[in-house]
């Protein structure tokens, strides 16, 4: 079956949309990062990579026993989030790309069946944030510049992959799971094809890396 990922700003509603298509539509949700896992104090530089292939591998346990996966944020968030915010004391994108692509190659990551993208005004986003007092959403006011390009992103993806990305207007969020419920995305698992869309990846991010395949 299917494997989805949810993607937008802070606050937009992704987790809102994962919890209705998980409790109403038999998805399977899969939660983000920072949700499932506690950093230990050594760590190695890779262990966010590595806990996002943990991720796309519990989504890939429920996909090949029938079920459907909802990724609450994209398996290959690092990649565009190092880029937006490269000032940020992230890893250099050589070594974003290079974790990301001995994965691809190795078959142990692709990209998602389908892309969904919520959006929102940036004045309700801190009416949402404002009002939900269970999460402190931490740099929720950093991460609001990443709206503009990360929507960029993922429009130049679906510019080159047509129907791998929907960009969604986050207004409710139960009319959005029927949609993510009801939609059949096209499942482009070969592995050329994975290659390929994580080339328009790096291409997007500046980093042309020769492919090793």
């Amino acid at each position: 079956m299917t494997i989805v990922a949810i993607e937008g700003a802070s606050a937009v509603g992704k987790s809102t949309v994962c919890r209705i298509l998980e409790a109403e539509f038999g998805f399977t949700r899969i939660p983000e990062v920072n949700e499932l896992y506690s950093r230990g104090r050594d760590a190695s530089s890779n262990w966010y990579f590595e806990r996002q292939i943990d991720r796309w591998r519990m989504a890939c346990e429920v996909s090949s026993t029938g079920g459907s996966a909802v990724l609450d944020g994209d398996p290959f968030q690092p990649v565009w989030y190092n880029w937006i915010f490269p000032e940020g004391g992230c890893q250099p994108m050589a070594e974003v790309i290079g974790f990301y692509r001995e994965k691809v190659n190795a078959g142990m990551i692709r990209c998602p069946d389908k892309y969904y993208v919520l959006t929102s005004t940036e004045s309700e986003l801190r009416q949402r944030k404002a009002s939900d007092q269970r999460r402190s959403r931490r740099n929720f006011e950093k991460h609001l510049r990443l709206i503009q390009p990360q929507l960029a992103y993922f429009a130049a993806i679906n510019n080159s992959v047509p129907g791998l990305v929907s960009v969604v207007a986050s207004i409710d969020s139960r009319e959005i799971a029927k949609v993510i419920a009801s939609d059949s995305p096209a499942l482009r698992h070969d592995k050329k094809f994975n290659t390929d869309v994580f080339e328009i990846m790096c291409r997007l991010v500046g980093e042309e890396y020769e492919s090793t395949t």
